[in-house]
């Protein structure tokens, strides 16, 4: 039997706590750069704040919303077709090569940051009516294959590889605790990752970036540059840093510093004190949410709960790894760190759920 609990004060202070330091880094990295293309330093730090101030309301929102009333099919249906339509309309918006926002004047929203958990709320309330059929093709895992091909294709259209892997990556996991049986689980995933090479290849700039991965000194001036700079911002800030406000690489060496690449000033700035820190608090958001989940009074709160999880912490792993050059450079935000409206509000928003599951207990 369940009961209703506190809301969890540590999970509920980790996103918070990372959302303060990121903008704190945010204008460290960006000041420069905003005041060259704006004419203040504090225009990236605003938007930051404003997005911040929006995204605390919606994780408050969602504490006190019961996650049970998201397993309505209305809501379900409704949220998925919805985010899908919202990417078509990304697609459809004329705005460069790159197609991954909808400008709204006053803010620019990017779908995909959405669709992460809209997909992983399905899932979860899919498979969680699947539960004795798991690995039947007919009536699972074609339905659940469609759903999570359709909104990674249209994502990988914008184009957004990194995103799309990334989803389909977290969403195998899910599958996985679910109960899918491993052979099939592995099976997808060498079908996948065959997908995934053919992908790569047809485009260019994709196979510079994997070449620029095994081979990083091959190109430092070209392809390889951002992932130099970043590694020289590691270099330069040893183990405790050149001190905040203080690195180098900001200064037009390291490209948008403020955004994917922010692990790599915090590299710098703090050393491997505030890297090794930053991991840290990770490493309690990927316990937190798991207690959570694992406490959750039903399976569908069980698997929305590691969903989440999985979300925000397989993408912090990713972009951690990428600025280290331990995986080629995709567009992967750092949660709640980096900057990016979408990103961080999306990220405030699936803790709130993830908060209103530790609320419940058996």
């Amino acid at each position: 039997m369940s009961r209703k609990l506190a809301f969890d004060r540590i999970l509920f202070s980790i996103p918070v706590a990372l959302s303060l330091f990121g903008v704190v880094m945010i204008y460290s990295a960006s000041a420069v750069l905003s005041m060259q293309r704006f004419g203040s330093p504090y225009h990236y730090r605003g938007k930051q704040v404003a997005a911040l101030v929006a995204g605390f309301v919606l994780m408050i929102w969602a504490m006190n919303f019961d996650y049970r009333r998201l397993r309505n099919r209305a809501i379900l249906m409704g949220s998925l077709m919805g985010v899908a339509a919202l990417l078509m309309l990304a697609l459809l918006t004329p705005s460069g090569p790159v197609r991954r926002w909808i400008s709204l004047g006053f803010f620019s929203f990017q779908p995909s940051e959405l669709a992460k958990p809209i997909l992983i709320l399905f899932l979860a309330s899919f498979l969680d009516n699947r539960a004795e059929e798991i690995n039947d093709w007919r009536r699972t895992l074609i339905p659940a294959g469609i759903a999570v091909g359709s909104i990674a294709f249209l994502i990988y259209m914008q184009p957004d590889l990194g995103t799309a892997a990334a989803i389909c990556l977290i969403s195998g996991l899910l599958l996985y605790l679910a109960g899918l049986n491993p052979k099939i689980l592995m099976a997808g995933g060498a079908l996948g990752s065959v997908g995934l090479i053919v992908m790569i290849f047809q485009a260019n700039y994709r196979v510079q970036r994997l070449m620029t991965f095994l081979h990083p000194s091959d190109d430092p001036l070209g392809a390889g540059f951002q992932i130099r700079q970043s590694l020289l911002s590691f270099g330069s800030g040893g183990i405790q840093g050149v001190n905040l406000g203080e690195g180098r690489q900001k200064l037009f060496f390291l490209p948008e510093p403020h955004t994917d690449f922010i692990y790599s000033v915090i590299g710098e700035e703090l050393g491997l004190l505030g890297t090794s820190v930053v991991l840290l608090v990770f490493g309690l958001l990927l316990w937190r949410g798991v207690r959570a989940a694992l406490r959750a009074p039903d399976r569908f709160g069980y698997l929305l709960g590691m969903g989440l999880t999985l979300f925000l912490v397989v993408q912090g792993a990713l972009n951690m790894g990428m600025v280290l050059g331990l995986l080629p450079t995709k567009g992967l935000p750092l949660p709640f760190v980096s900057y990016g409206g979408s990103s961080l509000m999306v990220g405030l928003l699936s803790v709130g759920v993830l908060l209103n599951i530790s609320q419940h207990s058996n």
